[in-house]
């Protein structure tokens, strides 16, 4: 089995509109993955984010990277919400992974 089958099922609300984006870049790169731990996986997505957005990824309230390949048009273009991924994001994805 591989890491990419816990970003299967999307989940039905965002952040900004670069976080559908990031999940897939991430699905992508996670099927030649083996699965891992929670908090390995939590770190992987940490560093593949500090690698795109070149900031890490913090749960400090409103902080965003714009990562121009994720730009496809619209307000927040681009935008990945730290927030969203901190609080929603990687818990879920954690969670899913615990379950297998």
């Amino acid at each position: 089995m591989k890491l990419s089958v816990i970003f299967e099922d999307k989940p039905k609300r965002w952040g900004f509109r670069g976080d559908p984006y990031f999940w897939d870049y991430l699905k992508e790169r996670a099927e030649n993955m083996d699965i891992m731990t929670p908090d390995e996986l939590e770190a992987w997505i940490k560093s593949e984010y500090l690698s795109l957005a070149r900031k890490p990824l913090t749960n400090e309230y409103g902080d965003f990277a714009v990562i121009q390949q994720f730009a496809h048009g619209g307000m927040s273009s681009g935008g990945v919400d730290n927030e969203w991924w901190m609080q929603e994001g990687i818990p879920l994805l954690k969670s899913r992974l615990t379950a297998l």
